[in-house]
């Protein structure tokens, strides 16, 4: 049961009431009193009819302020209501029907919340009245389609039926924001209907602010969507992995981060992992109360491209998203050729040692991305360059002519270089034929050479981190290991326009990149082994290289995507030679949708519609001479808060309303029904009632 005022406003004259009251103390008469003997028996008898008196005053005085209160409630115009009716009265009516159609309504009422909530929608919805207007609006809606209010329910059941179950949160903000818009509009009686589950998740990022405009006089009506019960709810948190790339033949390492809602343990959960919808693996655990769990997996992918994949719950009777997406694109090995100036016979003290080992450290074909080969300079006459992805010249004394148009040739066409000096090079041959030549491959002119010595050496000052080369090396140990390592020989280069990756504490460059074409070219100044320097023996040499050459064979190091979350935009990069071509995507449910691929720069467009969870794939219309982009496909999951199931309390999420005047009822008493009275007519029949009575007992006063 419930009391309403279509215009709660008039409720203060309630403190006119009093006006009576005042008026009848002003008024009082104050009598000076002389006592006469001989009238006291007048007085005795004068004071048996005061009493009457007085008691018909009291009453009317009583009647006058009954009638104030009962004029400002008429002009208030309360409405009783019992049960879930609607409002009574007469004058077109205005409703909007809020839908709770987040993805924790899966599991209220035993797994039929929703279905539930719509059935009883339909039913207030053909109990309208003839005249109302009604609009029903879902807590997410993916087509952003502008609501109206419509008063034939046909369309209002049309409308109620396109609502599906969504794969995210509840954006009650939103949805009411819409509702008052709509009530923006001249009606007699004007109401909303939120039908939800309650979830903490959607009201925890709830706030009156966000509405900017609401009217607390309109009445809310909260109907309660059943209860989850004791089920089990767990969900999968999030998926991490492991490692430098993704590769073929490489073994990739998953974590999935398992966490326990419920305030008991979960035994028994079969957590598997399937790629391209076969299984690949199944383990089962016990989830801790309240607790987190984490479930590894190892694979490999025996051929490159991209790949789908998911780790699934398997658990029957189990509340909570149970499927979580992801997606890895893999790289074929890289291949890198190690040219080494100065090969010795015995193998570890070799110039590219360190090297090779830092880019394959167990020397293994399935063990890392990198697939280093060694030659001489020498051999270097009968190597096809396009056969590899980076080139490494470690300490080659002179660059011989004819290779000189062939290095141009292969950074212009995207191929990339590093260069590490040492105390075979002639420093005249590199500048002549690198630098001083058309187009130039060195970023800087190498001036003098600093010898090592018997002093400690140099440390490295500073670090470009947010240069893509040193992506590898954001951990904060690592950074602190490369600035411990001693540099005691390396080149005096005079950068032309260069940009200094790594600087000495002398403000020496020690590592310079020059773009040349589509190509890359960097240049270390010192060794890379240990002749003039420590760098080798560092924690942070394996990285460190690592990244160099992938970033100078284009990144490609294979992706590894734990996926967005729904409802997050996409934004893809393309080369400028797709500007103008049409990308095509391929949504969970098969359905497609297209962007033109925009001409300015590489973030070339943004995809925005990823409502759905699941895998979307990509595709560019047309052919093209250029590698296909990365990724093809990507991944998007619930968030994982919306599998918690639990509820807001009542007390709390009136607060939150407050002042909006929000009333819980539960789902249960629709089935009940319920009435609806306009009280404008009892209370005035009431007033006239007083007031006539009043004028009767103030006549027989005077009389």
């Amino acid at each position: 049961m419930s009391l309403f005022f279509f215009h709660p406003v008039y409720l203060y004259g309630l403190f006119a009431a009093s006006l009576p009251l005042i008026i009848h103390l002003l008024n009082r008469r104050r009598l000076k009193r002389i006592r006469f003997p001989a009238v006291r028996f007048i007085l005795l008898s004068q004071r048996r009819i005061s009493r009457s008196y007085r008691l018909r005053h009291w009453l009317v005085l009583a009647l006058r302020t009954l009638a104030v209160i009962l004029l400002v409630l008429l002009l208030a115009r309360p409405v009783f209501q019992t049960g879930v009716g609607l409002l009574a009265g007469s004058g077109p009516a205005s409703i909007v029907v809020l839908l709770d159609n987040s993805m924790s309504m899966t599991w209220s009422d035993g797994g039929q919340g929703f279905d539930h909530a719509k059935r009883a929608i339909g039913g207030l919805l053909t109990a309208l009245k003839a005249g109302a207007r009604a609009a029903v609006i879902p807590t997410y809606d993916s087509a952003r389609a502008a609501p109206r209010l419509k008063a034939e329910r046909e369309l209002l059941l049309k409308d109620l039926e396109a609502i599906k179950l969504s794969a995210t949160t509840a954006d009650f903000a939103l949805a009411l924001k819409r509702a008052y818009a709509l009530l923006k509009e001249p009606a007699a009686q004007k109401e909303i209907w939120l039908f939800t589950n309650m979830n903490l998740t959607g009201w925890e990022r709830f706030s009156l602010a966000q509405l900017e405009h609401y009217d607390g006089l309109i009445p809310l009506k909260i109907v309660k969507v059943g209860e989850s019960g004791r089920l089990p709810n767990a969900t999968i948190k999030e998926i991490k992995f492991e490692g430098q790339g993704i590769g073929v033949g490489m073994p990739v390492h998953l974590t999935a981060h398992i966490v326990n809602f419920s305030d008991e343990e979960i035994r028994d959960v079969p957590v598997a992992l399937s790629l391209e919808g076969k299984n690949r693996e199944q383990k089962l655990v016990s989830l801790p109360p309240q607790g987190e769990l984490a479930v590894s997996f190892q694979f490999s992918l025996q051929r490159p491209g991209p790949h789908s994949g998911q780790v699934e719950l398997k658990k029957a009777g189990l509340a909570g998203n149970p499927v979580t997406h992801f997606t890895v694109q893999a790289e074929d090995k890289l291949r890198v050729l190690l040219i080494d100036g100065d090969p010795r016979t015995s193998l570890v003290q070799s110039e590219t040692f360190f090297l090779a080992r830092a880019l394959n450290p167990s020397a293994g074909s399935d063990a890392s991305l990198f697939l280093p080969t060694v030659i001489i300079p020498e051999g270097l006459g009968s190597v096809n360059l396009d056969s590899y992805q980076a080139l490494v010249f470690c300490n080659v004394a002179t660059i011989p002519d004819n290779l000189v148009p062939k290095l141009r040739d292969y950074v212009a066409r995207g191929g990339g270089i590093l260069f590490f000096l040492g105390d075979r090079v002639h420093m005249e041959d590199y500048n002549r034929k690198l630098f001083q030549s058309s187009p130039a491959i060195l970023p800087g002119l190498m001036k003098d050479k600093k010898i090592p010595t018997a002093s400690p050496g140099e440390t490295i000052d500073k670090l470009d981190l947010g240069h893509p080369a040193l992506q590898g090396l954001k951990d904060r140990i690592l950074q602190e290991s490369l600035s411990s390592s001693r540099v005691q020989g390396y080149f005096l280069v005079e950068p032309n326009g260069a940009s200094a990756l790594l600087t000495l504490s002398s403000g020496r460059p020690i590592l310079l990149e020059k773009k040349v074409g589509s190509g890359r070219v960097l240049f270390f100044t010192t060794a890379a082994d240990r002749d003039w320097s420590d760098l080798p023996l560092k924690t942070a040499y394996l990285p460190l290289v690592q990244s160099l050459v992938s970033y100078l064979a284009g990144g490609k190091r294979g992706l590894a995507d734990p996926g967005l979350t729904v409802g997050s935009p996409k934004s893809f990069s393309f080369p400028r030679a797709y500007a103008g071509r049409k990308l095509r995507i391929v949504m969970p449910d098969q359905s497609e949708r297209e962007l033109a691929i925009d001409a300015e720069g590489e973030k070339a467009a943004a995809f925005t519609e990823n409502d759905l969870a699941g895998v979307y794939r990509l595709s560019v219309q047309g052919t093209l001479a250029e590698s296909a982009f990365s990724p093809q496909h990507y991944a998007v999951n619930p968030p994982f808060l919306e599998s918690r199931l639990k509820a807001i309390d009542e007390d709390e999420l009136k607060a939150k309303l407050s002042p909006i005047r929000a009333e819980v009822l539960a789902l249960k008493s629709l089935e009940k029904g319920g009435g609806s009275w306009d009280l404008s007519f009892p209370l005035l029949f009431l007033l006239l009632a007083a007031l006539a009575a009043e004028g009767w007992i103030a006549q027989k006063s005077h009389a």
